[in-house]
């Protein structure tokens, strides 16, 4: 009996240290794919960063015009921040959904006073 006891005792420490050393490998396997793919991702930002630097932003009434400008919207802001990056719009439809329209077709709509999206002008 004492025998049967020691061996399934040895049998289930094995079992157990195995596993452990399973999910030690796989844990460091998980750990340098996450460290690659925070390479990829800094790599992606810094070629983003170098396209939006090499569109001209344009502060003036064609502030509209330019993609770099309509690239720097983001969901949520206000009315204030988007006349700051592209200049007054053309027209617009107000309301708790209001549309600004400028040349080309762009637009962005609001909910409630914040951007909610928007079409960037057709060439």
């Amino acid at each position: 009996m004492f025998k049967t006891i020691t061996f399934i005792g040895f049998l289930t420490l094995s079992i157990a240290l195995n596993v452990h050393a399973d999910d030690s490998a796989r844990i460091d396997r998980l750990e340098k794919q996450v460290q690659e793919l925070k390479i990829q991702v800094s790599n992606l930002e810094s070629l983003l960063s170098d396209q939006d630097e090499a569109q001209e932003f344009v502060a003036n009434g064609d502030a509209w015009k330019s993609i770099a400008n309509w690239r720097k919207l983001s969901t949520a802001m206000g009315y204030d921040d988007v006349e700051r990056i592209l200049g007054k719009p053309e027209r617009v439809d107000g309301g708790n959904l209001a549309h600004w329209y400028y040349p080309n077709r762009a637009e962005v709509v609001f909910i409630r006073g914040k951007v909610e999206s928007w079409s960037e002008p057709r060439q």
